[in-house]
Formats: structure tokens, sequence, C-alpha cells
């Protein structure tokens, strides 16, 4: 008996298998999605897809070793099939699937074939033209999935390979820099007592602040390093009270040396956030000193923590009145290397990176708005330790 539902006409087929292909990046889920498309799409019962640089796929029967992927691929009938145009038959045997007629597809590429695409039905049965066509159809399709997942395996790769040597380059300079440190501190003191012309002493302390000021970027390269390699935080209760005011007390003298106002404006005492206190004490300090950075004199920059707007969350929110942030530039400037832009831009760009990566260890959010009247807000929202958001006597 036929059955009676309707077939999705080529145009059709060809459509729903875009859709399910455009959003694949991640190398494995590329192959894998793309093989059972491709063996839904030909109705065929089992299959491989094997392909340059990226990992292989089966489908219906169990994922060969490396070395027998190696000998799949270099089989004379695979290779000389896969090099055809559209879709060939392979000889009986030959590959590791049911049925007594696979099939053979080279998967093409910018540079010619990257792949071959294997497919088998069980039992008797064989590939229809219809399907063999529609399979020569979609192959384009497929090509360009692979492409675009191998692109982004690459790219993945160099960033790895470029977080890595950066972290190995932070954690030799950070040493010797460290010692420079230590012996301009050691000069000093040895020079206190003596009559040393004041300038001497005015160079001493610039050069301990640019030694300071390396040792803190190496820091942070070090620790989002740490962070994006997958570090897991063992959340305890902070005071979110006590650490805003702890940040401000240390910041407090480098605002009125820029003539910046830092306000402090507290938090319920019993509002508490569950995460690693030396880690937000190092978002919340570059948070706040990014405000420095950026009010101009004369300015201010306001600390809060307040109840979430969101069940069992705090938020703490930083604000300035500076240059503020174009909109187009407020998911960029939390990448590492970027600065947002203004007269007081410096530095490398990894502040607020390394705020979004500790946000993120926490489970929370991180995200910048326009301050009404000019400038900018940093908001954080972070888990409240124990779920309770410090407000419920405040209702």
């Amino acid at each position: 008996m036929r059955d009676p539902s309707p077939k999705p006409s080529s145009t059709v087929a060809l459509f729903n298998l875009a859709l399910r292909l455009s959003p694949l990046l991640e190398a494995g889920e590329a192959t894998r999605v793309t093989l059972e498309a491709c063996a839904g799409l030909a109705g065929a019962d089992a299959g491989l897809l094997l392909a340059d640089e990226l990992p292989p796929a089966a489908y219906g029967v169990p994922m060969p070793d490396p070395a027998e992927v190696a000998a799949i691929a270099a089989t004379p009938a695979v290779r000389a099939t896969s090099q055809l145009i559209g879709v060939g038959a392979l000889p009986p045997g030959v590959v590791p699937l049911p049925g007594p007629a696979p099939i053979a597809a080279a998967i093409p590429g910018a540079q010619g074939p990257q792949g071959v695409l294997l497919l088998a039905r069980a039992g008797s049965r064989r590939f229809e033209r219809s399907a063999r066509t529609e399979l020569t159809t979609a192959l384009p399709l497929v090509g360009q999935t692979l492409e675009r997942a191998r692109r982004f395996a690459r790219l993945h790769r160099a960033d790895y390979l470029r977080d890595g040597v950066v972290a190995r380059l932070a954690h030799d300079i950070r040493s010797p820099l460290v010692a420079t440190h230590a012996a301009i501190e050691v000069a000093q003191r040895l020079l206190r007592d003596r009559e040393v012309p004041p300038a001497v002493f005015e160079a001493l302390q610039a050069g301990l602040r640019s030694v300071q000021t390396a040792v803190e970027l190496c820091d942070d390269m070090l620790e989002v390093a740490r962070l994006q390699q997958g570090f897991r935080i063992v959340p305890q209760p902070v005071s979110v009270a006590e650490l805003i005011s702890e940040i401000c007390q240390v910041l407090q003298p480098i605002a009125l040396q820029r003539g910046i106002v830092l306000t402090n404006q507290g938090a319920y005492p019993a509002l508490q956030v569950a995460g690693d206190e030396r880690l937000l004490q190092r978002m919340l300090t570059n948070l706040v000193s990014n405000g420095l950075r950026f009010a101009p004199a004369g300015g201010f920059v306001a600390v809060e923590g307040v109840p979430g707007d969101e069940p069992g969350t705090i938020l703490l929110r930083v604000s300035d009145n500076g240059p503020g942030i174009p909109p187009a530039a407020r998911e960029q400037i939390f990448l590492p290397f970027v600065q947002g832009g203004g007269e007081a831009q410096r530095g490398v760009g990894l502040g607020l990176a390394l705020c979004r990566e500790v946000v993120e260890a926490h489970r929370g959010r991180i995200w910048v708005t326009e301050r009404p009247g000019g400038g900018c807000v940093f908001v954080v929202r972070l888990p409240a330790a124990g779920g309770a958001t410090g407000d419920e006597g405040h209702r």
C-alpha cells in the first residue's frame, strides 16, 4: 500500500536542509548533523562523513577508529568515486556499511574536493535516481557548511594558541617586573636620608607606578587565561556593602588626585553575593578604575549594590559622567584587547574582558547602558548568597 502522505518537492527539501545546516559552526556538530540531514534527504539507513581537518561522523553504524577512517578514505574505490561529479556507486563490501549498493559523493570545496559522503540502505534496497539527484543538488550546501565549520575551528585554534602564548609571556615577564619593583623600593629607602634632588625621587616614584601598572597587566592576562580555561569558583557569601567599601577606600586617593568624586552609594547591610571574594574584588576594582579613567576632572564615579531585577540575584552598578560608549561598541568592549573610545583611552583592553570572565564564572551577566544626562552605567547581575536578596526588610 502506498504512503498517502505527499513527499516534499526537491525545492522544499533543499530549503529545509539549508535551514538545518545554516546555524552549524562547531566542527563535531557540523559533521554529525550534516550527515544525518543528508541521510534523511536520500532515505539512507547508514552513512559516514569524512572531511579534511574535521572529525568524522557516523550514522546508523559504529564510529570507526582513526586508523579505520584513514583506511576507508584511502580505499581506491572511495578515492576514485569521490572525485566524480555527482553521486557514484561503490562495490559491495568496500566500506563498513550495510546493503549491497552503497554510494559515495565528493564534497566540493573552494580548492577541490574536501571530503567524501558515504551512504547506504539496509537489505536489498537501492538508491533511486531521484535520491541521487537530490543529494547531488545538496552537495554545494554541504560543502559550504563544512568549510564554515573548518574556518570556525581554525579561528578557535588560533585563539587558543594566542591565549596560551600570551599567558606564558605574562608569566615570564611578571617575575622580572616584580624584581624591578622591589629594587626601586630599595633605592628609595637607601636615598631617603640623603641629600638628593627632588627630581630623583619623582623619577623613582614614576618608575614604581609604571612597573606596578605592568605587573597588574600581567596579572590580568594570567587571570583571563585561567578563567577561559574553565576555572571553577567555590562560592562563599560575600558582603556587598563591605566589598564596595573596600574598593572605594583603595581607589579614593586616585580619584582625589584626578579631581573626581568617588561616591560609595552603599548597599543593604544584609545583601550578600555568592562568589569568590578575591575575583569579585578584581572585577569591581577594574570597573571603578575604568570609570575613573574616563570621567572628566570635576566629574564623578558612583558605586552601589541593590537587590536584583530577577529573583535570587543582586545588582552592582558603577556609573560615571564620562564620554559614554556608543551602542554599537557596548558588546565589543568586553572582548580581550578591545578598547573604548574617548580622549582617556589607554591600556590594552583587558580590564573589561577580565570583568566579563569573572562575572560569567559566577554564572552572572554584565552589560553597559547609557546614563541619563551623559556617561554610562556598568551593571553586573550576580547570584545572591542563599538566594536572599537582602531587601526582605525593606518592602
